[in-house]
């Protein structure tokens, strides 16, 4: 099989929260039909930062069969998603628990309002963007307001 890499910016680096990363595409583990073609995409998209939705992994990196395993936190960033958390309370708890899993400071937060269209709840996020801020949290809201 051959592998294909995407050629990176050669442009100034984006830079988040005193981070500095030379691709500013971001790639997510989900949807995937196994964790060879996860790796396979991410690696061939040339992304560095890889978000990982810590409701719906096993955070034990030994387990083969999970997504942590195949993921080399030195090859990529790994940034913790609050990805189908529907309160703030609930988006705060899983992101401290991916700071307690060994995750980073970084969390692309989300809280969802709409169930259907999975829009945002703007109150919701900034309650707990401001307290996870306060905490230490980098947090990069997902947001369309």
């Amino acid at each position: 099989m051959t592998t294909i890499h995407a050629e990176r910016a050669t442009d100034s680096p984006l830079t988040i929260g005193g981070r500095a990363f030379r691709s500013r595409l971001m790639v997510g583990t989900g949807k995937y039909r196994n964790n060879g073609d996860m790796v396979r995409a991410i690696e061939a998209s040339g992304a560095e930062i890889v978000t990982v939705a810590v409701r719906r992994v096993d955070l034990d990196r030994s387990k083969d069969e999970g997504i942590l395993y195949h993921l080399s936190p030195e090859q990529y960033f790994l940034l913790a998603n609050t990805a189908g958390c529907y309160t703030a309370d609930e988006a705060m708890r899983y992101a401290r628990l991916s700071r307690e899993a060994g995750f980073n400071e970084f969390v692309k937060l989300e809280v969802i309002g709409d169930r259907e269209t999975l829009l945002p709840d703007t109150e919701g996020l900034l309650t707990a963007a401001r307290e996870l801020a306060r905490e230490g949290f980098k947090v990069l809201a997902y947001t369309n307001d």
